[in-house]
């Protein structure tokens, strides 16, 4: 048994006992800080009112000031945390409804039950719901974007919506980077095996954006966390909405989410399909130099890609109330589909304007996918506001396949076939992954100005990975196995973690939060195609107790509130970015005739420490947050370029001494009237990339600006760009990227259906430019993941709810709240 383990087991006994000290001995004392809740509706129908847009206002000096609201969703209800106590003034209003307005002296969580709001006189008779959802709501510790109403990723994944998010960037391979480095994404608090690209963009309603996590969350975390949180409806009935969309290319969508709701029980079912048939054009010039920088040749490649992509997804999950202290949660999920990518590769190689060789490779891959996994959850309250004791497990299975062939032709100047071609491979196998999770999260706020949280978890993931390269020999009976660019090896990996937070409100308006967490982490790699390799892989701590200081991670901060909408804070973590499978992949990722991606197994974890220093303040209808921020990744993981003998460009991935951010974020949210309303996002920041030997700086930035416009008859429209300009990298940089997309929606039935008419990359400019930059070579490399498309889509509801079961012939009433 190791040092950690017996960490391990010592902590979960003084666990134990924390528990049952602090349950024996904490008094029912309310905190400084409540919510309010409610329900807006129609008091000439009972018909709840979506969009509502209600606010919490103060006097400060004399004038009401805004210090907290929200609109209510799609069935009228709001929930408004964290408003400390006081006199406040609670204004609810719709446009064509007369303003209610309630002075309240707050003392506790407040439930307003139902609000009910009279029509304007002259629209009595016809009420059109146009009320909008707020966007945004932003603190020191996370920014939460509702993206229910976001138009331009209607009918589309989890990629398109996130490209809207600021601060978040996508990268050549769909995944998402956090301020350029790669975050860490979770589906409702939990982390996930699936891409960006199998998550309906439908299904998801908020995400949640964490720069910088404290010792609460996992130490793996290193560039921040992207929660997605699920769509879900608590109205009791039923509830849903169902929806259709048709596009050029191919391109075609349907989903359905539906929630049902009864005394104790609650279930929700979702399901998606997804298609696309892609068109795509690729292509790769390189200029070779000699020695003394005069150039040899030139390679140029053109590459047409036809990406056919397939997924359906499928969700289900029941939650039962046992009593007001006690509810669990049971999910099912289960996803497959195709992702193939068939290519034709056309290249030619000169020197001095004269051919020397030219030929074409065509692929054709059979890849398919599937994911199946359950979930548990409990959660337990005690009679004690906030103590809460949470218990969260999880079983997943994924299983992808490895096929496809090759075939390359080269020919000399002359139209002669060179030697050793046409080259035929094949490619074989598939890769099984079983993921288990169990957490456990107790919470206990000791009085109004102190609280204890602490848990304990378990993960395990364990891969079986082959990747068979195989190359037919030269009388064409057989193919041969190219044990370099193969793999057959079983790799498990664990975590095992233990966290401590503490946070405490001090005097004149400061807080601090202070964590520690330890994790025992380890990854271990066993080749079956070469049973002298030795085995890959890390151990923290090893053995004899090594490495010790690499399984401690704190984390503190401190804020101080300002006034009643301004509040400022600094924090700090230590975080491990532990590499990924593809990084650590030995088979060839690429059909690219003269690029290739190999991954590395010696791959070991990078160290990243981040400062953040933030102000939040909001004036009016606008939020600006600001973040200045430091990030150091020490051992950072880094793709480098090794060039072959025979001019093959090998790209891998290795340890490099240092990756250095240091930056401005700025996000800001306004309205202008009562249609118009702004999202922006500006971060500019330095980088350095160091290795041993060379030291590479720029300053760049990225910007991104989403406005909606609401237009009468139910009409509005949604604008939304981007511009990521030129990132540096080891060995050359990735060229600027622009791109902007558009909606145009109308709706219809109260506000609750619609039509959606999209268009994605309006100038067909969303394109990654790679540059290579080395004496011995340039060369430019364009792709991309998708092109310019047209698409419309349909959103109907379901709706069979309490509300919609109500008389529509109700007496005219005085505006009131029901206590």
């Amino acid at each position: 048994m190791n040092i950690f383990s017996r960490i391990l087991k010592i902590a979960l006994t003084l666990f134990v006992c924390f528990y049952i000290v602090l349950g024996s001995s904490a008094q029912d004392i309310k905190t400084g800080t409540f919510s309010i809740k409610g329900k807006v509706v129609d008091i000439t129908n009972n018909q709840s009112l979506p969009f509502t847009s209600i606010s919490i206002l103060k006097s400060i000096n004399g004038n009401d000031s805004q210090i907290g609201g929200v609109s209510s969703d799609e069935n009228g209800n709001f929930n408004i945390p964290n408003i400390a106590v006081g006199e406040i003034k609670i204004r609810v209003s719709f446009v064509g409804y007369k303003n209610f307005e309630k002075a309240i002296n707050l003392d506790g969580d407040l439930n307003l039950s139902t609000i009910q709001l009279q029509p304007e006189a002259n629209i009595l008779k016809e009420v059109n719901v146009i009320g909008q959802k707020n966007t945004t709501s932003m603190s020191l510790d996370k920014r939460v974007y509702n993206v229910t109403a976001n138009l331009t990723t209607v009918g589309g994944t989890a990629e398109n919506l996130l490209r809207n998010v600021p601060s978040l960037t996508i990268d050549a391979d769909g995944s998402a980077k956090l301020r350029n480095a790669t975050t860490t994404i979770y589906i409702n608090g939990k982390p996930t095996q699936l891409t960006l690209a199998q998550i309906p963009a439908n299904q998801i309603e908020s995400v949640e954006v964490i720069s910088n996590p404290s010792a609460k969350y996992d130490a793996s975390a290193s560039s921040g966390i992207v929660n997605l949180i699920l769509k879900k409806n608590r109205e009791a009935g039923y509830n849903g909405n169902v929806s259709v969309g048709i596009g050029n290319n191919n391109r075609y969508d349907g989903s359905i989410n539906i929630d049902v709701n009864q005394g104790k029980w609650s279930f929700t079912g979702l399901y998606n399909i997804n298609s696309t048939k892609n068109p795509l054009t690729n292509f790769v010039n390189r200029t070779n130099y000699n020695a003394s920088g005069i150039q040899t040749s030139q390679y140029h490649q053109f590459t047409d890609i036809s990406l056919n992509n397939i997924f359906q997804n499928g969700r289900v999950s029941a939650e039962y109330a046992f009593n007001t202290k006690n509810a669990i949660t049971v999910t099912g999920s289960y996803i497959s589909g195709q992702y193939n990518s068939i290519t034709n590769q056309k290249y030619t190689r000169d020197s001095l304007n004269q051919i020397i060789n030219f030929g074409q490779r065509s692929t054709k891959p059979e890849n398919s996918y599937k994911n199946a996994g359950i979930e548990l959850d409990w959660k337990h309250s005690f009679p004690q506001k906030g103590r809460t004791l949470n218990f969260t497990s999880g079983y997943n299975r994924n299983w992808v396949s490895n096929a496809a062939e090759w075939n390359t032709t080269s020919y000399n100047k002359d139209s002669s076939s060179q030697n050793g071609f046409p080259e035929l491979d094949k490619i074989t196998g598939q890769t099984v992954g079983n993921q288990i999770i169990a957490q456990l999260d107790y919470t206990n706020p000791i009085n109004d100005s102190t609280k204890w949280e602490a848990g304990l978890r378990s993960f395990t993931y364990v891969r079986d990975q082959q990747y068979f390269f195989n190359k037919l020999n030269s009388t064409g009976d057989s193919y041969i196995l190219q044990p370099t660019y193969s793999q057959n090896a079983k790799i498990t990996e664990s975590v095992n973690a233990i966290y401590f937070l503490y946070t405490r409100k001090l005097k004149n308006n400061f807080s601090i939060q202070a964590g520690l967490r330890l994790e025992q982490s380890s990854l271990k790699g066993i080749s079956r195609l070469d049973s002298t390799a030795p085995s890959f892989g890390y151990n923290y701590p090893s053995s004899g107790g090594g490495n010790l200081i690499k399984t401690f991670f704190p984390s503190f901060a401190i804020s101080k509130k300002l006034n009643e909408v301004s509040e400022i804070g600094f924090n700090v973590s230590r975080k491990i970015g532990r590499p990924g499978w593809r990084q650590m992949f030995v088979g060839i990722q690429s059909s690219d005739r003269q690029n290739i991606t190999v991954g590395n197994p010696a791959l070991q974890p990078e160290f990243v420490n981040t400062a953040e220093l933030n102000y939040n303040t909001a004036w009016g209808k606008t939020q600006w947050l600001s973040s200045i921020y430091y990030i150091l990744e020490d051992n950072t993981i880094k793709p480098y370029v090794y060039p072959t003998s025979n001019n093959i460009f090998k790209t891998t991935f290795t340890n490099v001494q240092a990756d250095v951010r240091a930056g401005l974020d700025n996000t800001l949210t306004f309205s202008l009237g009562k249609n118009l309303s702004l999202l922006a996002n500006f971060n500019l920041f330095n980088i350095t990339l160091q290795t041993d030997s060379t030291k590479r700086t720029l300053w760049t930035y990225n910007a991104k600006l989403n406005i909606t416009y609401r237009f009468p008859a139910n009409f509005s429209a949604q604008l939304s760009t981007s511009n990521d300009s030129r990132f540096p990298q080891l060995q050359g940089y990735r060229g600027a990227i622009r791109a902007a997309d558009f909606a145009l929606r109308k709706s219809f039935w109260s506000n609750k259906a619609s039509v959606v008419f999209t268009i994605n990359d309006i100038f067909n400019s969303r394109k990654q430019y790679q540059y290579y930059d080395q004496p011995t070579a340039f060369q430019e490399t364009m792709s991309r993941r998708e092109v310019r498309f047209y698409k419309i889509t349909l959103q109907l509801p379901l709706n069979r709810g309490e509300s919609a079961r109500k008389k529509k012939d109700v007496k005219m009433a005085r505006p009131d709240v029901d206590f």
